[in-house]
């Protein structure tokens, strides 16, 4: 169908359901299909698509970098609560910016010690958003906070944690209700090494439990305050009004049984040991039910280590699950007496009965081998036996299988030792190999090793240095003669 391209002055105007709109591309173009009239052009003007506009590019968020506390270095503090390893915080990675390093760079470096790229949220940072949000911040939150800073560490937040509990709720600490939270700040400020402070706030509390009693006890055993631990546990024995917290049911006080029994065998104390033992027969009921418990094997330590081995002797026989810790107190035992093949004699019991050895019962064994006048046979047994197991590779079973060889002159079984070690070496395995290269004559080993342990970063201590030359000058002079 056509349409005229003219339009009449007398004529009406095409109505626009009469105009068909093209549907192909092609009509677009065709020269039949132009026209030189305006309303024609207008009316036959070419389709387009609507283009929507580019997309605006959006600023990347730019992640404010938050501080990470400072640990303490193991230096300084050596004494802590057994605990396990800490597991690491997640790293927050934020671009570095001139600006948040001018503001924060300082602080951070004072603070924590790192860099600020680095770091993640601290308990701090959560007390102080709670605080500019204006919320509440409960007990449950307090406790969190407080368990964060016992597992890395970190007394700084602690104390400010701790500070803010003050601030925000200065009554809590002082009700039953606050308890819970009161050992919570006991035990980080334990764990972190701040005994002190632990017994100040021990002194401090209205309420206590047989929680508190263990904690603190813990801390200061820990902390190599054994007499101090002592005569606090003595003074809550024998309290006045109320019952003692060391006989209330539960499970805390057995810890502080066990604590109690470590720090008299450091101090040597026979007597008081025996009294805790008869309190444990008090309160457990009976010889069957200390045997079950942990306190069976700090007993069996006790006595052991105060030379009292006869009484260790039956405490072992009568303990029904003998742990691995029992049966190396059994061997240390043995071996602090002289009697080296029952110590042998009690490890291959062990293996007997089925029980599985860890790495301080080869090492126990180890130092029994090292004394037998065998020629190192039994100890290369303890050896093939460690490597069966897959221990042998162990630090301290090392460090035992240098000195064990060495001091049966086998050089070249202790250099293949030292050469299976994981991780870092410790003075005294290369103390053993230098001193055990010095007495078997092999003067040119000895040198090349007092070159690898300065190369390692071992301090040479002028005592090592000595025995060595020492060892060789003997030997030249037995040799010369």
């Amino acid at each position: 169908m056509g349409f005229s391209t003219t339009v009449g002055t007398a004529a009406a105007a095409p109505l626009p359901h009469m105009i068909h709109k093209p549907t192909h591309r092609h009509c677009y173009s065709n020269s039949s299909c132009s026209s030189t009239s305006p309303a024609a052009a207008v009316r036959w003007r070419s389709w387009r698509p609507q283009l929507s506009p580019p997309p605006v590019p959006v600023p990347p968020q730019v992640l404010l970098p938050l501080r990470r506390p400072q640990q303490p270095s193991p230096a300084n503090n050596p004494r802590r609560l057994p605990t396990k390893p800490s597991p690491r915080r997640p790293v927050v990675d934020a671009p570095d910016h001139s600006s948040h390093n001018d503001a924060d760079g300082d602080e951070c470096s004072s603070s924590s010690g790192r860099n600020v790229k680095n770091s993640s949220c601290t308990p701090t940072d959560v007390l102080r958003l709670m605080d500019v949000l204006q919320l509440p911040v409960d007990e449950d939150l307090y406790v969190s906070l407080i368990k964060e800073c016992a597992e890395y560490r970190d007394a700084a937040q602690g104390a400010r944690v701790y500070a803010h509990i003050r601030r925000s709720l200065p009554d809590l600490l002082r009700r039953p209700a606050g308890l819970h939270l009161a050992n919570r700040l006991l035990f980080m400020f334990g764990a972190c090494g701040h005994q002190h402070v632990a017994r100040q706030l021990f002194d401090q509390m209205h309420f206590r439990d047989a929680t508190s009693l263990a904690v603190v006890i813990a801390a200061l055993s820990a902390g190599g305050s054994h007499g101090d631990a002592l005569r606090l546990f003595v003074e809550m024995c024998v309290r006045s009004g109320g019952r003692s917290p060391v006989l209330e049911p539960g499970v805390c006080w057995l810890e502080a049984l066990v604590t109690v029994l470590r720090s008299c065998a450091r101090t040597r104390e026979l007597g008081f040991g025996r009294q805790v033992h008869g309190l444990a027969l008090k309160v457990l009921g009976g010889d069957d039910a200390v045997l079950l418990e942990p306190v069976g094997e700090s007993l069996i330590q006790f006595y052991s280590r105060l030379g009292h081995h006869g009484s260790a002797v039956k405490l072992f026989e009568g303990t029904r699950s003998q742990s691995a810790a029992a049966w190396t107190c059994m061997i240390s035992g043995y071996t602090r007496e002289g009697r080296f093949k029952e110590a042998i004699g009690v490890f291959r019991e062990m293996g007997r009965a089925g029980r599985r050895k860890n790495c301080h019962v080869f090492s126990s064994t180890l130092s029994a081998c090292a004394k037998m006048g065998d020629g190192g046979w039994s100890g290369k047994q303890v050896h093939a036996a460690a490597i069966k197991l897959g221990t042998s590779s162990d630090g301290f079973v090392c460090s035992s299988l240098v000195d064990m060889y060495m001091k049966h002159e086998l050089p070249t079984e202790a250099q293949r030792a030292f050469a299976t070690m994981d991780g870092m070496r410790d003075c005294v395995c290369w103390k053993s190999l230098l001193i055990g290269y010095a007495r078997s004559g092999c003067g040119m080993e000895a040198v090349k090793l007092l070159y690898e342990m300065k190369a390692a970063g071992i301090n040479l201590q002028e005592s090592i240095v000595h025995e060595a030359m020492t060892s060789l000058d003997i030997l030249k002079q037995v040799q010369e003669t």
